[in-house]
């Protein structure tokens, strides 16, 4: 087979594999075309433009090469076969590594799951990888409220913000906090909630007004710096 064979046959196999969710190969041997493409061709981008999938989402199939050796082995054997696991679990040390793989070949934690845990980790990093599994796992039973709202782009410090919220209900009550481009979500137990509604009501504002005013209180504080 010569070179431009190969490349034919790397890039028919890529696109097979990225668009099935019962993939042929294993993500170690997608993320091992993706890689000689990439080197091949130039770019990612123009990888991405002849598969037909996004740069974003090929980086996520490349998340397993930052794996820890043995977690790479297991994901070789197929153990787990999620990328999007594999993309969320690319941060966490080697030790959390294998505590995650365990339970998601175990069944006790999804793709999900790893949603919910990934910014439960940032948010409390006082907690170990075993308490942080832990609470993500009582949380399948718990209902989450989810309180949407729009950030100025001048609010640059989400983690102020964040804090801002905290204050309100309690850190405790805040299963997660996002903010991706102008647009902040906002998960609450029932109990968080509960004092979200209490708060707004003692200040005479509904919800989304009670929502708006924290997010300009942020605005209002950086104007003054």
């Amino acid at each position: 087979m010569n070179r431009e064979e190969e490349r034919e046959t790397v890039i028919a196999r890529l696109i097979v594999n990225t668009r099935r969710k019962k993939r042929p190969n294993s993500l170690i041997e997608i993320a091992n075309d993706i890689v000689w493409l990439q080197e091949e061709l130039g770019s990612l981008e123009v990888v991405s433009e002849i598969i037909g999938i996004s740069s974003e989402m090929l980086s996520k199939f490349l998340s397993v090469k930052r794996l820890s050796p043995a977690i790479r082995k297991l994901v070789e054997e197929r153990k787990f076969d999620s990328v999007t696991i594999v993309h969320l679990m690319k941060d966490f040390d080697i030790h959390a590594q294998r505590l995650i793989a365990d339970e998601v070949i175990a069944g006790r934690l999804s793709a999900d799951d790893m949603k919910v845990l990934v910014p439960l980790s940032k948010r409390l990093p006082e907690l170990d990888i075993n308490q942080l599994i832990s609470r993500t796992q009582r949380s399948k039973n718990v209902k989450v409220y989810i309180l949407y709202f729009r950030t100025p782009p001048e609010v640059q410090d989400t983690q102020v913000l964040e804090r801002r919220f905290e204050k309100v209900v309690g850190k405790n009550e805040i299963v997660s906090f996002t903010v991706k481009d102008t647009v902040g979500t906002l998960e609450l137990n029932s109990t968080g909630l509960r004092k979200f509604r209490q708060a707004a009501k003692e200040d005479n504002l509904t919800l989304r007004k009670f929502v708006d005013m924290i997010v300009q209180e942020e605005t209002v504080g950086r104007n003054a710096i």
